[in-house]
């Protein structure tokens, strides 16, 4: 706010408000240099908690590729092929005869299908 106020009142004076500028009350002065250290503060604290968001980021891919049993920055053939092949072979159906393997099996098909679906996203498929 008061960077605005500065910035219009430095525009409209011109030469005049340089002249004018010691004669700015202290107390003025004061509220505008605690108004430049609160905004730098919450650039910088937008600046972390971006940062911390985008490295999260890359952990949980990390995670995906690891559940789809692929090395980081595989292309999306890759994960669609991975994918398939694994949904097939953890495929709940295919162990309906045993309650412990059925329900493993479903967890792990969770898994892969939350994984592909962000990949999908990911690459805009």
């Amino acid at each position: 706010m008061f960077d605005r106020i500065f910035n219009i009142l430095r525009a409209n004076l011109g030469d005049v408000f340089q002249v004018q500028e010691e004669k700015i009350s202290k107390e003025d002065w004061e509220l505008y240099e605690q108004y430049q250290k609160n905004k730098q503060q919450e650039e910088q604290q937008t600046n972390e908690q971006s940062y911390q968001q985008s490295w999260q980021q890359q952990q949980e891919e990390k995670q995906y590729y690891g559940v789809l049993e692929l090395p980081h920055g595989a292309s999306f053939e890759q994960i669609k092929i991975a994918y398939k092949r694994l949904i097939k072979q953890y495929h709940p159906d295919r162990f309906h005869n045993d309650p412990e393997k059925h329900k493993a099996a479903l967890e792990i098909s969770q898994k892969l299908n939350i994984a592909y679906s962000y990949f999908e996203k990911k690459f805009g498929q």
